[in-house]
């Protein structure tokens, strides 16, 4: 089981990033967004350990 967080700057950023982590990644488990003044946080626990290079294809900054 893996934890990571990443940041958003923009609705559309959050979508692309989401169908990154689901589809792109094939990631199982739990997702949340959490709305920050204009910004997103999306926090992502993973059955499966993603490698650093996973995380980067997902569009947003690492928190």
């Amino acid at each position: 089981m893996q934890k990571f967080s990443i940041s958003v700057n923009s609705e559309e950023e959050l979508e692309k990033a989401v169908e990154t982590i689901w589809q792109t990644l094939g990631v199982r488990g739990e997702i949340g967004v959490i709305p920050m003044e204009g910004k997103f946080k999306i926090d992502v626990i993973s059955e499966t350990d993603l490698t650093p290079l996973e995380i980067a294809q997902v569009p947003g900054k690492p928190v």
